[in-house]
């Protein structure tokens, strides 16, 4: 009896002392681990939307990849919408406290040019991602081409109709001059691809505002007021879903097709179930990645491009498995 109670009485010492040695590795390699986020060798922000659209997500995803491999600190700012002078004081508040570099989307020419004069006064690095709307000179800029994205979709529609079709484009509200230039290089993008085809054509264009439910409105309004139309390519991420379900719940899945923009979930769904052909997406992980590298590379005083294009691709019912699988 005594010998057993000896024999737990050890175990159980046995257990304490292996506990505790595993308490002082982890808290070891935590130290370790904080020394390494405590010492970067810059201190990043990225100025990022609030908003749920995927887009953000794989963004992020990639400028941390970034943030780990080239040892600095990034740190996302949110913002509301992409509105000149709300972009303005997040990008000033950054440079009042005295970060290394600071990466945005302009929303507009003069206000982003004000900006970049007082980042230089303060020797603050400035790179602007997913901007070829608005000419910002001497700074350099990551992200994809509209008009690559236009002619992208264009393809696609072109591939789900044989050639043959009254397309309706769906995208967003044109807000400051650049906005405008950004929608026309979409739709030269587009207007290119159907270019080698008298028989697809382009009937309207409609607008998204922010108001919640618009896309629902604007696709109802299509399916009852264009004559003829049989494939609304939709250029907008959180809409998407949207237009497919008005045609889901009218009853026109295979009359109309769809185009869509971005990857969020249920457009992936819905590609599957065939209720839209495809959609356009750029890649949000290479803009985040790139746009931390080129920034933190600049900041080093190494030549870098003016100009980082990054990958745009297509998702359709032959690959959507693959897509499916990396959001799980």
């Amino acid at each position: 009896m005594i010998r057993w109670i000896f024999g737990m009485l050890f175990g159980m010492l046995l257990l304490i002392l292996v506990m505790f040695g595993q308490l002082l590795y982890n808290t070891n390699e935590d130290k370790g681990n904080q020394e390494s986020v405590e010492k970067p060798e810059y201190h990043l922000q990225i100025i990022v939307q609030n908003t749920d659209e995927y887009f953000w997500s794989f963004f992020k995803e990639g400028a941390k990849a970034a943030e780990r491999e080239y040892g600095v600190y990034v740190e996302f700012v949110p913002v509301s919408r992409k509105d000149a002078g709300v972009i303005k004081e997040a990008v000033e508040k950054g440079i009042n406290a005295g970060v290394d570099g600071i990466a945005f989307q302009p929303a507009d020419t003069k206000q982003t040019q004000d900006i970049l004069a007082e980042a230089k006064k303060q020797g603050i690095g400035l790179l602007t991602y997913e901007n070829d709307s608005f000419n910002i000179p001497n700074t350099p800029m990551v992200g994809s081409s509209s008009y690559n994205i236009g002619t992208m979709a264009g393809n696609m529609a072109v591939n789900a109709t044989n050639g043959k079709s009254n397309v309706v484009v769906v995208m967003n509200e044109a807000g400051e001059q650049g906005d405008v230039l950004y929608r026309n290089l979409l739709i030269q993008g587009i207007m290119e691809s159907f270019s080698k085809y008298g028989t697809i054509n382009i009937r309207d264009i409609f607008t998204l505002n922010k108001d919640m439910f618009e896309a629902e409105r604007v696709t109802s309004s299509i399916i009852s007021d264009v004559k003829n139309v049989d494939l609304i390519i939709c250029l907008d991420e959180r809409s998407t879903p949207a237009v497919a379900q008005v045609l889901v719940d009218n009853n026109m899945v295979g009359d109309v097709k769809i185009i869509g923009y971005g990857f969020m979930p249920q457009t992936l769904d819905y590609i599957k179930r065939g209720v839209i052909y495809g959609t356009v997406c750029p890649n949000s992980y290479e803009i985040g990645y790139y746009t931390v590298k080129q920034l933190t590379q600049s900041l080093k005083g190494e030549q870098i491009s003016d100009y980082t294009p990054t990958e745009v691709y297509s998702i359709d019912a032959k690959n959507v498995n693959q897509y499916n699988n990396v959001l799980k």
